[in-house]
């Protein structure tokens, strides 16, 4: 892995550069979060480039960036293709791009059938991740196995010294889009490494501080065992079904398609599904086994903590915090997993 230094006052030329091999989005302050937008060659400001970088993973979820939530995805008779081109994503913290790696991949490319469009967008889409130096309250990656910072998965990361900025190339892909930056770039001293490893530290430190309770270790098999309706019902009895969790979440994977009429032909759309819709588990002639709103709460739990552990060896979740933030009715979903 090799690394390379850029001044902070270069943000903006850095995007510049990278805008160069296709679309980029990088993160826009708003408020006390970051959201996606697209890069214009604007003339922001480098301190607030920087404090959008630091802060809390973006509002949108990597994912959206390769599952459309609805798509076009084939048609008859006509021959269907689609030019997916080159995006360039900023952002990304280890938690979403862990939910790509160890979850997304594992359903849409190591299956008895790989989804084209998806391993495209995968082979065109350039990844750059961010520490975060600065955990918040709602992080919990150190409980599903993850960090603060990814040495991993993407193709270039960005990480913080003492004054400047260091990015280590992660990639053969990362490493080509470096080669051509020139000057912009230069050697890492020492002390800057010195610094951002105890950045890094630190930010580890407080979430361990943070989630100082830990999980079951045998989650799976509590989940597996705790089928009293009346359980999940407490658990969860705040729930409104805004289903801001499933929507936000970088994890979720469900999916169907639906056939219509198009001229003399028909055209299939594919669009995203979650669990908590009420009509997920129907199936012809009306009958559905998770009919109970307390049933599909626990099938999320199952299907996250218990199905994709044992298939997979990985949590379909990866603490990111999203849900906690984004739940109508204030439930940490760390509280339903500690009750188990």
């Amino acid at each position: 892995m090799r690394s390379l230094l850029l001044s902070k006052t270069s943000l903006a030329s850095f995007y510049s550069q990278l805008s160069r091999f296709g679309e980029t989005y990088y993160p826009r302050a708003l408020g006390r979060h970051a959201t996606y937008e697209i890069w214009r060659d604007e003339e922001i400001p480098a301190e607030e480039l920087l404090a959008a970088l630091m802060a809390v993973r973006p509002v949108e979820p990597l994912k959206e960036f390769f599952l459309t939530s609805r798509e076009q995805v084939s048609s008859f008779p006509q021959p269907f293709s689609r030019e997916i081109k080159p995006k360039v994503i900023v952002g990304a913290k280890d938690c979403d791009i862990r939910s790509l790696i160890e979850i997304q991949d594992n359903v849409y490319l190591k299956g008895v059938i790989e989804d084209p469009f998806y391993k495209e967008r995968r082979e065109k889409y350039l990844i750059v991740t961010v520490d975060f130096p600065d955990p918040v309250d709602t992080c919990f990656c150190s409980q599903i196995g993850g960090k603060p910072y990814s040495t991993w998965g993407g193709d270039i990361n960005i990480s913080f010294g003492e004054t400047d900025i260091v990015l280590d190339v992660l990639s053969s892909k990362g490493e080509e889009v470096i080669e051509k930056m020139g000057e912009l770039l230069a050697e890492v001293p020492d002390e800057e490494l010195k610094k951002r490893d105890k950045r890094r530290a630190a930010a580890e430190r407080k979430l361990l501080k943070d989630n100082a309770k830990e999980f079951a270790p045998d989650l799976p098999d509590r989940i597996e065992q705790q089928l009293d309706t009346d359980f999940w019902a407490k658990a969860l009895a705040n729930c409104v079904d805004c289903q801001a969790c499933e929507r936000i979440c970088p994890t979720c994977y469900c999916f169907l398609v639906y056939d219509v009429p198009a001229g003399k032909g028909y055209e299939r759309t594919k669009v995203l599904d979650f669990c908590y819709h009420a009509a997920y588990g129907r199936v012809g002639g009306g009958a559905n086994p998770l009919a109970h709103f307390s049933h599909r709460l626990r099938n999320r739990f199952e299907c996250k903590f218990m199905a994709f552990p044992r298939k997979f060896k990985v949590a379909a979740c990866t603490g990111c915090g999203r849900c906690i933030v984004g739940c109508t009715g204030k439930i940490d979903i760390r509280d339903v997993l500690r009750s188990l």
